[in-house]
Order: C-alpha cells, then structure tokens, then sequence
C-alpha cells in the first residue's frame, strides 16, 4: 500500500505544474463549479469546509468565496505548494496541508463541509477514505464528492500511445500521456476504480459509510463536458457525476 500511494504521489508532484485550471479550460467552466457549490453548500460565516485532494486548489478557493474557513489536503507537496500560491493571487486565506485522503489527521466532527473532486478513481482503498470524510463531517453536514468514468484502459491502449508518442514526441499532451501510463500501469490492479466510477459506484460507498439523503445533481448546467478532449477512445466521452448526501 505504502508502495502504490508513494508512486501516486510520484506522478503528481510531477502533474502539479501543467495541471489545469478551471479557468484554464474555460471561464464558464470555473463558473458553473462555483454555482454548483454554491447551489449545494451555500456557506456561513464561521463554517468550516475541507477540500480533499484539492490539487492545485480550485474547490477550496471557491468554498472560501463562499465565506467558509478553509482547509485543503493533498498527497502531493507539489500540488499543495502550487494551491498555496493559487491561494496567494486570490488574496484567500486557506489553510493548506499534505494529508493523505484515506487516513485524515483531524478530530471527529471537525467540518461543516467535506467535498472532493476526481479522487476516488485513485483510490487504493475508497471504502476507508469516504468512511474517514464522514468521520470528520459533522452531524448535519454536507459531503459533495464528483468523479466520472474516465475509460482509463491503459493496456488496451498501448499501441496508440506508443505511436503517437513517435508521432508527436514535443507536444505537451503526448509526454503527459506517456508519464501517465508509466505511473500507473502497474498500479491499476490496485485502484479498485482505476478505469472510472459512476454515480451509481458512489451510492454504494456513500451508504456503506452511513450517509443519508444521497442524491445526484444535473450536471446539464456545463454547456459543455469539462473533461471532453478532442479525440475518446470509440468517440465516447467521459461521463462524470456530482453526487451529494448528509451525515
């Protein structure tokens, strides 16, 4: 376990400075996560919100907007430290760390909030680290959690890779491709939702840990699929979900 988590960490410390933006993708894009947060977890002063596995911290400077107390955790030092500076531009104060999502050093009931965006699909053990979300949440509280089913084939893919690594071995998209597939090529066995996991996957481990009033929220407000790139394999695009439930 110690193994896979450290060459997740590995590829993400590397990922952390080409890692996107939602404004980089689009301003409407970063538009509608925050009206989706904003939707679900309209926040008060006082309040307290963890973002897990915050990256370069997009959910947790949307929260503090909100007017929450804000704390972000990632497994990567890189991500954390490229959070804090996304924090120091928007002139927010969030309490950033480097925690690991399946085992959080913070007391029972700590959080008003919990949300947690494309994580569980890297998971090496979801069931023990939504259970942990929960302990931390405090009664009443709010857990908002979106991931998708990415198609993360990776071996049924190879020969692609491999060529259009030759193909186009300068292009940014290409070396990140390659890096991906050298990271977790090994590790997939491992990650019980390696290739994705649907809202329905998500019901299951939100009510295994006890949550109540687990519902899916209408991901038709993005005009367009935040995660569509130009070409899918079998010109599939990525499915991906909000679900969102209370202690």
């Amino acid at each position: 376990m110690k193994k896979t988590k450290t060459s997740i960490k590995k590829y993400w410390n590397w990922r952390s400075k080409s890692y996107l933006h939602d404004k980089d993708k689009s301003i409407k894009t970063a538009e509608s996560w925050e009206s989706v947060l904003k939707n679900l977890v309209p926040g008060n002063p006082g309040n307290n919100a963890i973002d897990i596995g915050t990256g370069r911290g997009q959910f947790a400077v949307y929260l503090a907007r909100l007017g929450f107390s804000v704390t972000g955790i990632d497994l990567s030092e890189n991500m954390i430290s490229q959070a804090r500076e996304h924090s120091k531009k928007t002139a927010l104060a969030i309490d950033f760390k480097i925690q690991d999502a399946e085992e959080l050093k913070f007391d029972d009931n700590t959080f008003d909030v919990v949300v947690s965006r494309n994580l569980l699909w890297t998971l090496p053990d979801p069931n023990k680290a939504v259970k942990e979300w929960r302990r931390v949440l405090k009664p009443g509280g709010t857990i908002v959690i979106s991931d998708g089913f990415w198609m993360n084939y990776t071996w049924k893919r190879i020969h692609h890779l491999v060529f259009n690594q030759f193909k186009n071995m300068f292009k940014n998209d290409r070396m990140i491709s390659a890096r991906f597939f050298l990271s977790y090529a090994a590790l997939q066995k491992y990650l019980p939702f390696y290739e994705g996991i649907c809202f329905e996957d998500a019901d299951l481990l939100l009510k295994a840990a006890c949550f109540k009033d687990i519902k899916s929220y209408d991901t038709s407000c993005f005009e367009t699929n935040p995660y569509l790139k130009k070409k899918r394999m079998n010109n599939i695009e990525p499915l991906f979900f909000i679900a969102h439930a209370k202690k």
